[in-house]
């Protein structure tokens, strides 16, 4: 991820955000998203660990079809998105090689009024949370620009998200009377290890640390008492080696 561009992107979603006179926020960054690109609508797909996921936010009632498609058949734009960690670009949806790939989404969604679909995956290293769908109702490529603007939003989601999945835990979580909600030394020291083990800026190995913690449903001090004592190591690629 680009600093540079990450801020960028931060900084346009916030004027976004205040001309609407809302929060910045994953799913104010969708509706940014349609805005951006001028697609037809944008779904946010979360998956957790091996299961099929679900929708976190939905821009139109065609994302939610799409993602309860999604769900049902298991296949299409979104999942090879997760699958592979790369971004899959469907321009026109009813062709017969996306027939071939996806034989049973292909022929579904494009009842819903589909014509293309632009799936970018929400990844850190090996890591990946889910998927920023765009669609719209007429055929054609997502402009370069467009495709290169989505996958910086991508990481701003992700980084949104993990924020807003943690606040969350932690207004459910109750804590023991006298007990440490966070252990700050141990997350630090975590991250030191991770930035030089893996090779990367403090604040890169932070959101692997972090998104290793939610897809694995772990608190994060739990997963950083793990890389402090050894017993769990990331890759450089972000993979667990026990």
């Amino acid at each position: 991820m680009s600093g540079e561009r990450l801020a960028g992107m931060r900084a346009l979603l916030a004027d976004d955000a205040a001309a609407r006179g809302t929060a910045v926020s994953s799913e104010a960054a969708c509706e940014a998203c349609v805005r951006l690109t001028g697609v037809s609508g944008v779904q946010l797909t979360l998956m957790n660990g091996t299961s099929r996921g679900g929708s976190r936010y939905s821009t139109n009632e065609i994302g939610d079809q799409l993602e309860d498609l999604r769900f049902v058949l298991g296949e299409g734009p979104c999942d090879d998105a997760v699958r592979f960690g790369l971004p899959v670009l469907v321009p026109d949806l009813d062709s017969g090689e996306n027939h071939r790939r996806w034989p049973l989404f292909t022929l579904a969604a494009g009842a819903t009024g589909a014509r293309a679909l632009f799936a970018f995956p929400l990844r850190s290293g090996a890591v990946r949370l889910g998927a920023l769908v765009l669609h719209r109702t007429s055929p054609g490529p997502l402009a370069p620009e467009h495709v290169s603007g989505m996958q910086v939003l991508a990481d701003v989601v992700m980084l949104l998200l993990l924020d807003e999945l943690a606040s969350a835990r932690l207004r459910t979580d109750v804590p023991p009377p006298g007990a440490v909600l966070f252990g700050h030394a141990e997350v630090h020291q975590a991250i030191g290890m991770l930035s030089v083990r893996m090779g990367v800026p403090m604040d890169e190995a932070l959101v692997r640390l972090r998104a290793h913690a939610l897809v694995r449903d772990q608190p994060v001090v739990q997963v950083a008492r793990s890389v402090v004592a050894r017993r769990l190591r990331l890759s450089a690629n972000g993979r667990s080696e026990r």
